[in-house]
């Protein structure tokens, strides 16, 4: 998961229309949850390469087509950060259904952190749930007091992050899996919401745990390896050698920068101090490699 920054703009011309606010009016009147359309919520339409989403495809631009919890490349769903008919944890929680077609409510999320065994309905708070719209004098709703980074929502106090509201440097860590498993991402927060993110959206299953490394780790391990292949066979001299090694480095921070790429939480992660870059990288080196290796880092970032 990474911090978005999503434009209010940027939602669908329907979306935003006279015509879909008229529709949520009668929902919210009725408490009829039936009216409730992925017509609007997701506005598919044909394309050669089959059916895409203009809700889907303006989305991508905030969010880089990954699935916002465990930032793969991926065909995401369209979530409803907040359940839309019900709650898993409150069945007498109506859902919140005034959220439907909520801009800040519609994210990103690929199929199996949103729908096989893992966030579907779920959305367990701290703070006092809220089951109802906020409503205008006039009968009608207070739009302003429906975006998820405002109260009263806010202040629900969510278990499940949300990558529009919350800062994941205030919520997570890595490590390697003890089991040998790749890397795991780990919640550090004392309210518990990281581990609870992570526990939601299954962010530890094996998958990606095994993808963290292929994606963020392998191309660089591999490329060191075979730097001190040729240092062991003269073909570089020591110098050389740490000159390629900071090209290295300097092509992780590269990566690390461009948000349309897998995993970019967990590359700015290992750059951002030498302890984690230690603790992340390093134990995928070979043991030969490793001082020389930290030693060049530590160059590199002061």
């Amino acid at each position: 998961m990474r911090f978005v920054i999503k434009r209010e703009e940027d939602k669908t011309d329907r979306l935003a229309s006279v015509e879909t606010y008229q529709a949520l009016l009668v929902i919210t009147n009725t408490l009829n949850k039936d009216l409730i359309t992925d017509t609007i919520y997701r506005e598919a339409y044909d394309h050669p390469d089959g059916k895409r989403s203009r809700v889907e495809d303006r989305l991508a631009l905030a969010y880089h087509n990954k699935c916002a919890y465990c930032e793969r490349i991926c065909k995401a769903d369209i979530e409803h950060y907040r359940p839309k008919k019900g709650v898993r944890e409150d069945g007498s929680h109506p859902g919140y259904y005034w959220l439907c077609y909520e801009w800040t409510n519609l994210i990103p999320s690929c199929i199996t952190c949103n729908r096989e065994g893992a966030k579907h309905n779920k959305f367990p708070v701290i703070g006092l749930r809220v089951s109802s719209p906020v409503l205008l004098a006039d009968g009608n709703i207070n739009l302003a007091l429906s975006k998820a980074g405002v109260d009263p929502l806010l202040s629900e106090r969510p278990y499940l992050l949300h990558p529009e509201v919350d800062h994941p440097e205030d919520y997570f860590e890595f490590e390697i899996d003890p089991n040998g498993e790749g890397i795991k991402i780990v919640g550090i927060d004392g309210e518990g919401r990281g581990n609870a993110t992570i526990e939601i959206c299954l962010l530890n299953r094996l998958e990606v745990k095994l993808d963290r490394v292929e994606r963020v780790i392998n191309d660089f391990k591999d490329a060191i390896n075979a730097l001190f292949v040729k240092l062991e066979n003269g073909n570089i001299d020591d110098n050389q050698l740490a000159d390629r090694i900071n090209e290295h480095i300097d092509l992780l921070y590269i990566r690390s920068q461009q948000e349309n790429r897998n995993h970019t939480y967990l590359s700015k992660y290992i750059l951002a101090s030498d302890q984690n870059f230690e603790k992340i990288v390093l134990p995928f080196l070979p043991d030969r490699t490793r001082a020389i290796v930290l030693a060049a880092f530590r160059a590199y970032i002061s």
